[in-house]
Formats: C-alpha cells, sequence, structure tokens
C-alpha cells in the first residue's frame, strides 16, 4: 500500500484533527447517532447482549470485529450514552468539509502503511482521559465468514497505556447491504481483558497480545456459542 503523501493543507488538517481529538470531546456525535439511530433500528433487528461488561468509568479500549463499513455505529450503540473516538484513514481529510465532519463526530486521522506515531499518541491521550476508544484488532474490514489477521497495533496500544480491553462481536452488519430484509444484527460485549503495562512492548509481544484480543472477540460469535451449548 503506497503511504500517503500529505500536501501543505492536508498536513495542517491532520495536525488540528489530532489537536482537537485529544482536547475534546466529539459533540457532533450525539447529534449523529440520535439521527441515525432510529433508520438503523427501522432497518434491522438490533440486540446488545453483555452490556454489563462495560467498565463503569475511565477509559478503555472496545475492540470489535469489523465485517461491515457500518461498524462504527454499532459500537457507539453498545456504549450509549458514552461516546467514542476512533481513528478514520487520513485520506478521509483530503478535503475541508470531510474533514471538518469527521473531527466532530470522534474520528482522528491515521496514515495507512506506515507506523503513524500521532495517530497512537492521540488514541493514548484518549484513553489517558478516561474516553473509549474504539479498535478493530483486524486493521480493516474482514472477508465474508471469516476475519483478517491481528494487527500488532492494538497490542501495542494496550502495552503501553496499560488501558482494559473490552472484546466484541458484531454479528449481522453485512446484512445490511442487501435492502428490505430487516436483519437481525447482534453485538455481544464480553469480559474485559487485563495486559501488563509495558512502556517499551517488543513488536512480537505487541502481535501475541493483539491475536489474543482477536481470540476473545471470535470466540463471542453468537453462532458458534450457541453450538457449544448445544
Amino acid at each position: 500500500m503506497a503511504r500517503l503523501q500529505p500536501t501543505p493543507s492536508l498536513a495542517r488538517r491532520l495536525t488540528r484533527s489530532h489537536a482537537r481529538a485529544r482536547r475534546r470531546s466529539p459533540y457532533l456525535q450525539g447529534v449523529a447517532v440520535a439521527t441515525l439511530l432510529p433508520v438503523v433500528l427501522l432497518l434491522a433487528r438490533v440486540r446488545v447482549r453483555g452490556r454489563e461488561h462495560l467498565p463503569g468509568s475511565g477509559g478503555f479500549v472496545l475492540a470489535p470485529n469489523h465485517p461491515s463499513v457500518l461498524d462504527g455505529v454499532f459500537a457507539a450503540l453498545a456504549v450509549l450514552p458514552r461516546r467514542i473516538s476512533f481513528m478514520g484513514m487520513a485520506e478521509l481529510w483530503r478535503r475541508p468539509l470531510p474533514a471538518w465532519v469527521m473531527s466532530r463526530i470522534g474520528a482522528f486521522p491515521v496514515v495507512r502503511g506506515t507506523w503513524d506515531a500521532d495517530a497512537f499518541t492521540t488514541a493514548a491521550t484518549v484513553l489517558r482521559r478516561g474516553r473509549v476508544l474504539v479498535m478493530f484488532p483486524e486493521g480493516g474490514v474482514s472477508p465474508p465468514g471469516g476475519y483478517k489477521p491481528a494487527r500488532a497495533g492494538i497490542g501495542h496500544l494496550a502495552h503501553t497505556t496499560g488501558a482494559v480491553v473490552v472484546p466484541v462481536h458484531l454479528d449481522g452488519p453485512r446484512r445490511l447491504y442487501r435492502p428490505w430484509t430487516w436483519p437481525r444484527v447482534t453485538v455481544t460485549v464480553g469480559p474485559p481483558i487485563t495486559v501488563e503495562e509495558d512502556p517499551d512492548p517488543s513488536r512480537e509481544r505487541s502481535l501475541e497480545t493483539a491475536r489474543r484480543i482477536l481470540t476473545a472477540v471470535a470466540a463471542l460469535d453468537p453462532g458458534v456459542a450457541e453450538h457449544r451449548a448445544g
């Protein structure tokens, strides 16, 4: 994947977005969720299970699988009334209006194809300020019926911040690609995962932890759980 080469104007937008995410809560997210939630509930039968596993306060990482481009909506739904912060590909900041919107609904940019130190600094700051960070262990949308390999980033962040990681399994969002089917979408929240804080974890250790997190996510698959119960 070719690395994004920011122009001076794009670089300024990225810098401003990181500064905003580190200082402020995403005020426009509440409006976006209030607008989208009735639409989502009209299009799908949504069930959230395991909310008792969510920490009552403080910052933590919410780690869902990534079956569709709609997953951020269901991640936000799982932690209501709290707001979420999340990474978005830096290409979305190329134009001023999308950049303005993304920064105010809780997103901050990450340059793909490289280890983006600014993105990880922002993510760590969000957690230390007691907010919820959504981070997909796979790093991108997974193939139908499966998972991409875990990426080391979520493990690195968990170790360097000492933040609790809450695995979440999303079952059904991809079915919304087929209109007029009114599919069932199940959001299953699992028990929190704690890792040892380490200011400078090796890549191997970070990757091992990321794989552990993704394994915990996959174990929440409702189909797997029902099969085991049977």
